[in-house]
């Protein structure tokens, strides 16, 4: 079956869960937003969750509260203490009076944990994350009994709270999920062995919660619908345990997917397939009756739709969308798709500093809505945008929100400035939703948009804008090397651009772009080679893109040498290069790619300095970076005018 007619016909119909009735079948699944001070509930954690209430979801199931004080830490929410319950309780009375139910994820990191205090990371067996990590203490068989007690209080402390659902971590590689797995469950006891015991540590949690809590108190279990890893869990496995935990007494099985090891596929990035989860949702399904809820990159409603409307599962769970559009179920009830900022699922928010509050490229405001509110300007100004780009359409959208006049004025044209570029590689077409949306913000904004046309300072005098925003983004960074102005040298942004190149082709710099130019070179036929200087190729990327990228640039026998600098071209492309500290000579290459980097372009600003009162530089104009920068002072400077 598929949506018709343009009306989505099962996302916003409600469902039962349990004792619950879930307004529609969307909820906003556990993510980790280092949000919490001291382990408490924080006024930065409310405005958070109050804001994706407020946005349409039915049901939140909190970032995963801590059970053990053993792995404890400050920036991620506790729950092994009573004192935490009178926080958790102003916080679930908030998500209620904003009309979501909300649930909290019980959690213990295992092995994946550090140790504080002294105490060593624990697990089912004595197998380390990776050689070079920790072994973890195996558990005994009265700790285990134990540490299912902690998870049976946390349950308790959650009912007292307020919260509507508890639900128990089993997935991704974490303390239950190991016990599943029977790569890291070697147990001997009755905790391992058969699926049956490998299952026994969650299912007797499910069973005392029912016990000891409330009989009828939901309780949701998040499990691996597959490790994807070798001797992980399958779906015949996924299958045999979703049916024991439905029998314990489970109101509902969160599907997920993927383990550390193969822990890109945990938060799927922009090079995996949509809804990559919704055939190991498919196969629980059919071998259990409690609703089944699906996560893995399903914020598009069309898309969620399809995968209810066949009977694949019940529940759709979004993370990311909701992080990038807290409205995303409102919008898409009204019928308002154009409206939705999008996901690019380019895994900022989880490839970010481990010890950093969450972000979001596209949504700046994400994990800062109080401080970044929308208010009216006290005085509408005249301001002039010059740049398309990110930072130049976020300032100007923002600006606009808050009553000022906009001009933008972009040389190109189309807007997106570098943004256009970075689409260009494979698997990153999703990228231009985020300028679509830009765009169209625009349009109803009613900004004033002048493409294929170059400000100047005539231009600014003509206008007498009370504000100038030089958002006129950056150039390539070309490296003095000796002979690169050679006619067979060309920058990684000519050859996105279509500049032809050809049979064998270097790439100098093994960063982010001259990695995905070095695939997008590859696809079309080249032999490529990619020299990097520093000991790590990619080292400017985060781990999950990183982590897909390298492998298909192995895949695609690109040849990436680090360690390595340029140190003559010489005519007919003949490379002389410092590798390891000793000179080699390098037979010809057709074209030789510079991916060095970039240097602002501004030069503007100096010009006009003294010609209006405020004049700000923003985004690559003012230093080169990603675009999450370039949309976070986008949207600060329109804020601050």
């Amino acid at each position: 079956m598929k949506s018709t007619d343009g009306v989505l016909q099962r996302l916003f119909t409600p469902i039962k869960v349990g004792r619950l009735e879930l307004k529609n079948r969307i909820i906003m699944p556990p993510m980790i937003d280092r949000l919490a001070v001291d382990g408490m509930v924080s006024e930065k954690v409310k405005d958070f969750y109050a804001a994706r209430a407020r946005g349409g979801v039915a049901l939140i199931v909190l970032t995963p509260g801590i059970v053990d004080i053993s792995v404890a830490s400050s920036i991620q929410l506790g729950i092994y203490d009573d004192r935490f319950v009178a926080r958790l309780k102003e916080l679930t009375d908030l998500i209620h009076s904003s009309g979501a139910l909300m649930g909290i994820q019980l959690m213990h990191l295992g092995r994946q944990g550090e140790g504080i205090g002294g105490y060593r990371p624990v697990a089912p067996s004595p197998i380390p994350l990776s050689p070079q990590d920790e072994v973890p203490r195996e558990l005994t068989t009265s700790e285990v009994e134990d540490m299912a007690e902690k998870f049976v209080e946390a349950a308790r402390r959650a009912r007292d709270a307020g919260f509507d659902l508890v639900e128990l971590h089993g997935c991704h590689g974490y303390l239950l999920s190991g016990f599943l797995s029977p790569h890291t469950n070697k147990r001997n006891d009755k905790y391992g062995g058969s699926v049956e015991g490998r299952a026994r540590f969650m299912v007797e949690i499910v069973r005392l919660i029912k016990e000891r809590v409330e009989k009828d108190f939901p309780v949701s279990c998040r499990i691996n619908g597959s490790d994807y890893t070798p001797g992980g869990v399958t779906l015949d496995m996924a299958q045999r345990t979703a049916c024991l935990l439905e029998e314990a007494g489970a109101d509902l099985i969160s599907v997920s997917g993927g383990a550390y090891g193969s822990y890109p596929v945990i938060v799927p990035p922009y090079d995996q397939p949509r809804g990559c989860n919704v055939p190991l949702a498919k196969g629980i399904k059919e071998v259990v009756k409690v609703p089944v809820a699906v996560a893995g990159r399903l914020d598009d409603p069309w898309l969620a739709d399809e995968v209810l409307l066949s009977g694949k599962a019940d529940l759709i769970a979004v993370a990311r969308g909701l992080l990038a559009d807290p409205g995303l179920p409102n919008k898409a009830l009204r019928g308002d798709f154009r409206e939705i900022r999008p996901c690019i699922a380019c895994n900022v928010c989880i490839d970010g500093n481990a010890t950093e509050p969450i972000t979001c490229t596209v949504n700046p405001e994400a994990g800062r809505e109080r401080e970044m509110e929308v208010v009216p300007a006290s005085r509408p100004k005249r301001v002039l945008v010059i740049g398309g780009g990110l930072a130049g359409l976020e300032a100007a959208r923002v600006a606009a929100l808050r009553g000022h006049w906009i001009s933008l004025y972009e040389e190109d044209g189309e807007i997106g400035g570098q943004w256009i570029l970075a689409a260009k590689p494979p698997h990153k077409q999703d990228h231009m939703r985020l300028t679509g949306y830009l765009s169209w913000q625009l349009e109803t904004l009613g900004i004033e948009c002048n493409l294929s046309n170059k400000a100047s300072v005539a231009i600014v005098e003509g206008l007498n804008p009370d504000v100038v925003i030089v958002a006129i983004g950056a150039t390539p960074l070309v490296p003095p090397i000796p002979g690169i102005d050679c006619h067979e040298v060309a920058t990684a942004w000519d050859v996105l651009q279509g500049h032809t190149v050809g049979q064998r082709v270097l790439v100098i710099g093994g960063g982010m772009t001259g990695l995905e130019t070095a695939e997008f070179l590859a696809q079309r036929g080249s032999d490529v080679v990619v020299v990097e200087q520093l000991k790590r190729a990619g080292a400017d990327m985060g781990g999950t893109v990183r982590w897909h990228l390298m492998n298909r640039i192995r895949k695609q026998r690109i040849q990436v040498l680090t360690s390595t600098r340029v140190k003559e071209i010489r005519p007919g492309g003949v490379t002389v290069v410092v590798r390891n500290d000793s000179e080699e000579t390098w037979d010809s290459f057709d074209t030789i790619v510079v991916a060095c980097g970039a240097k602002p372009r501004d030069g503007l600003s100096t010009e006009i300095g003294d010609k209006v009162a405020e004049v700000y530089v923003i985004g690559d104009a003012a230093r080169p970076r990603r675009g999450l920068e370039a949309i976070r002072e986008g949207s600060e400077i329109g804020r601050k005018i």
